[in-house]
């Protein structure tokens, strides 16, 4: 009978523990994609002209938004940063959606500094999922 209880008991928690399986199937865990492009095909603009860009996002589920930022090849070397731009955020929806022409950043200070700098692009779905892309292009 000992052996019957105990055989019993182990059964039962089988049972539990295949029932309180995971959950993840409705989770959300795929990383959102872009082809982004420079309009620009050179990636070279001088002071006081603007970036713009053609881009193509994807996402299995939906898709949240884009954040852009930029550094200068000295602050990714731990120098002052030449261009203090906020960050900006492009809207993005659905499982698909392009952008052509589209503007980002402010338009390059005619002050600024030459040089290198990198474009960064922070991909999001709604899950908060991310991939980063990054671009380089010179200021001259």
């Amino acid at each position: 009978m000992k052996h019957l209880t105990r055989i019993l008991y182990i059964l039962m928690a089988v049972v539990l523990l295949a029932s309180c399986g995971s959950d993840d199937e409705g989770v959300d865990l795929t990383k959102p994609t872009a082809d982004i492009r420079l309009t620009r095909e050179s990636g070279v603009y001088s002071p006081g002209s603007s970036i713009l860009i053609d881009a193509d996002f994807m996402d299995d589920i939906a898709l949240k938004e884009c954040q852009v930022t930029i550094a200068s090849a000295r602050s990714l070397k731990g120098w002052d940063t030449d261009w203090d731009v906020e960050a900006d955020k492009l809207k993005l929806s659905g499982t698909e959606y392009s952008l052509s022409g589209t503007r980002v950043l402010e338009d390059i200070p005619v002050d600024i500094y030459y040089g290198d700098y990198q474009l960064s692009f922070k991909v999001l779905d709604e899950a908060n999922n991310y991939s980063i892309y990054t671009i380089d292009i010179v200021i001259e």
